[in-house]
């Protein structure tokens, strides 16, 4: 009696398939938490504008010029980057004092200056004696408001809501 099972190496490649196409099934769903996606808010909605620049005109062999459409898509907030000035470290530290996070008579100063991603800011400061305090902030220069500040900073708003460059600064 012969045996009509088949070779070995096919029995393997057969199963190696199947452990491959598996594991890309089960990968294909994963994605971005959606704790730690960005705001849709903070990603403008792609547009289409297909225009023509002029006249079409053809030579022999050519075909007609037509401008194609173009797709937009603004990436703020993915990387901090130096807020140049606005605002300043002096901005950040009149926020702690008016939060009553900072006595109005000790020695503050500005180690990290701030870095800007969104309207979300990030600094460090030093206080005399103390560890350096992080600070986590939004808004404009002018009417800064406190989302967080102490030697951890990684708290839920900042996980959630805070544009990723933040992020990444303040939960490392």
């Amino acid at each position: 009696m012969e045996s009509s099972a088949p070779p070995a190496t096919t029995v393997a490649r057969v199963l190696t398939a199947a452990l491959l196409l598996t594991t890309g099934t089960l990968l294909a769903g994963c994605g971005v938490p959606p704790e730690l996606a960005e705001p849709p808010s903070a990603i403008a909605a792609p547009t289409a504008t297909p225009s023509r620049t002029g006249p079409a005109t053809t030579t022999p062999g050519t075909q007609p010029s037509i401008a194609t459409p173009t797709a937009t898509r603004t990436f703020e907030g993915l990387t901090a980057r130096d807020c140049q000035g606005r605002p300043t470290g002096a901005q950040v530290i009149d926020l702690l004092r008016r939060s009553d996070l900072l006595p109005r008579n000790v020695k503050v100063t500005v180690e990290k200056a701030p870095v800007c991603a969104g309207s979300w800011q990030y600094t460090v400061v030093r206080v005399a004696d103390h560890e350096p305090l992080q600070v986590v902030s939004k808004g404009q220069p002018t009417s800064l408001d406190l989302v967080t500040a102490g030697t951890n900073v990684c708290s839920i708003p900042v996980r959630v809501s805070a544009p990723p460059g933040i992020r990444t600064r303040a939960c490392g």
